[in-house]
């Protein structure tokens, strides 16, 4: 039986709510790092490594305000302090949100029933988190700590509700892409994912016969909602990353984080998500996210590759090509 650890009712303050080309809430593989980095701090007697994660929305809020008190909102940006020589400094744009979440953590290598290890890993797990930040934001406060199995997850959603849950979605954006490419070949993903990012319209003609209007060589037009590929609350969301180049060996890049792993240079991957109500999943392990590897894909999602999405590029070799 799968054991969880239960981190519930987190808030996190200042978080950054920017990611990539999507904003309003934190890439996921912010909260499998967050995962990762405790698991990393635990004592090793312990012998649990933390794995997939579930996140769970209560409330969030995306720093921004209207400047005139209508239009466009914009970012609440904070002003830096003075330069060395007086002068104000200038001000970079950074998206911040407040955000109240949940997060059921997959356990490995807790055996069920060990109450002794199951005190001493909550203890350490309560005791990390004030130390720590979630996408680049302060954890504030948490309401508890435990660990949990799910021969009940109706119980288990429960006493979560009221709060969502992010679900991956990029079997829609892969089948939208296949739908795409039936109709128009030189379609791309990008355009399959702004299908579900993008509110649209489009306008339907009125025949009119009427010879005023034909003689002003006005058209008339109806405008009509355009609905997105699948029902559900959608939004477009940050997952991984994606290889732009092959994998390099130890020492072959100079000046990069660690030089005694194999390296390689990536851009940012995009998918699908959607928020579900708890009460509407049909079980939890759908909404697990878990990191997948398949050059050039590093992602997090919640189902294996089924198949590769694009060929890899055809890197330059030559001997321009050095680091």
């Amino acid at each position: 039986m799968s054991q969880y650890l239960l981190i519930k009712k987190l808030y996190v303050q200042n978080a950054n709510a920017i990611a990539g080309l999507t904003y309003g809430f934190p890439a996921i593989t912010n909260f499998l790092g967050f995962a990762h980095a405790i698991s990393r701090k635990l004592p090793n007697e312990l012998n649990v490594a933390l794995d997939g994660v579930m996140v769970i929305s209560h409330k969030n809020t995306v720093h921004v305000r209207q400047p005139k008190g209508w239009g466009d909102y914009v970012f609440a940006l904070s002003r830096n302090p003075l330069t060395k020589k007086g002068d104000t400094a200038p001000i970079n744009e950074e998206g911040r949100l407040s955000m109240e979440i949940s997060l059921l953590v997959e356990m490995k290598g807790y055996q069920a029933g060990d109450q002794v290890t199951g005190e001493q890993l909550t203890c350490a797990v309560t005791h990390l988190l004030p130390t720590l930040r979630l996408a680049g934001g302060q954890i504030v406060r948490f309401e508890s700590v435990s660990i949990t199995t799910l021969d009940n997850e109706l119980a288990t959603l429960r006493q979560l509700m009221p709060g969502f849950a992010l679900v991956d979605r990029s079997d829609y954006l892969a089948a939208h892409y296949r739908a795409l490419q039936e109709k128009d070949s030189t379609a791309t993903q990008f355009d399959a994912w702004c299908d579900f990012t993008s509110l649209k319209y489009e306008a339907k003609r009125i025949v009119d016969s009427s010879s005023s209007s034909n003689e002003s060589g006005t058209v008339k037009a109806e405008w009509h909602y355009v609905r997105k590929p699948h029902p559900g609350y959608l939004v477009p969301i940050n997952t991984g990353y994606c290889a732009i180049s092959k994998v390099y060996e130890q020492g072959e890049i100079a000046n990069i984080r660690d030089p005694l792993v194999p390296a390689l240079f990536a851009e940012a991957a995009y998918s699908v998500g959607e928020w579900k109500s708890l009460h509407g999943l049909p079980s939890i392990n759908t909404a697990i996210w878990r990191y997948q590897h398949q050059y050039p894909w590093y992602l997090a999602k919640s189902e294996p590759f089924v198949e590769d999405l694009v060929e890899p590029d055809n890197f330059d070799e030559s001997s321009e090509m050095t680091f």
